[in-house]
């Protein structure tokens, strides 16, 4: 009988004890420790308390038609590659407190990468084509840039589902190469600055009147 082995040697061989990836997925939610990001979000790389002033982290990835796709992450607009040649495999360094918008690219109709036909899958894209699965807790009080408050985690899978039908196409593993308590967790939300300057005013106007009603108590 074959057992159902942990959730990255299922994902990489796909279906290796004969159940689908879309199952092990939605078991993974079950897991403690684990956390399931279904939104658009960049992933916050976390510098953990030790030696290394950054994070070096190692990818595998597992798509269809392999040599159709490549692994990598926005810059300015721009599709920074991590897997190169291979289409599989990459490693990248980054500082910590980096917010990382990974992208999976496809080379298009001209069968080119880097050519103006790619189609590139962002986290952030809105129509929300990637989840983020993350494994491997790492407790906040080892944390170093960013110094945060909640736990990281050492282990991200992302999953692609590329025509939105409900069922991933394409996996993305990125684990730490260095660093014992180096980590990623998903990037907080920002506050729009029209919302984030109401709030400010308003907190202000709450700070003065409660300092008009203090002195108004004095004798």
């Amino acid at each position: 009988m074959c057992k159902r082995k942990f959730l990255k040697s299922v994902v990489i061989g796909v279906v290796g004890c004969g159940f689908p990836v879309t199952a092990a997925l939605a078991s993974s939610v079950s897991y403690p420790n684990e956390v399931f990001v279904t939104e658009s979000s960049g992933v916050l790389m976390v510098d953990g308390k030790d030696r290394h002033s950054k994070v070096k982290i190692k990818i595998r990835l597992d798509a269809p038609q392999r040599r159709s796709f490549d692994f990598g992450f926005m810059n300015d607009g721009l599709f920074v590659p991590i897997t190169g040649g291979s289409h599989t495999r990459g490693g990248y360094v980054f500082a910590g407190g980096t917010v990382v918008d990974f992208a999976l690219r496809n080379r298009g109709a001209d069968r080119l990468l880097g050519t103006a036909d790619d189609v590139i899958y962002r986290l952030s894209d809105s129509a929300n084509y990637a989840t983020q699965t993350y494994f491997k807790s790492v407790k906040p009080s080892k944390s170093r840039n960013p110094t945060v408050t909640q736990d990281y985690f050492r282990d991200l899978l992302l999953s692609w589902d590329l025509d939105l039908d409900g069922k991933p196409d394409a996996h993305a593993w990125l684990e730490f190469k260095r660093g014992k308590y180096d980590g990623m967790m998903p990037a907080p939300a920002a506050v729009p600055l029209p919302g984030g300057l109401l709030l400010l005013g308003s907190g202000l106007m709450g700070l003065a009147a409660t300092l008009r009603r203090v002195r108004r108590l004095r004798p």
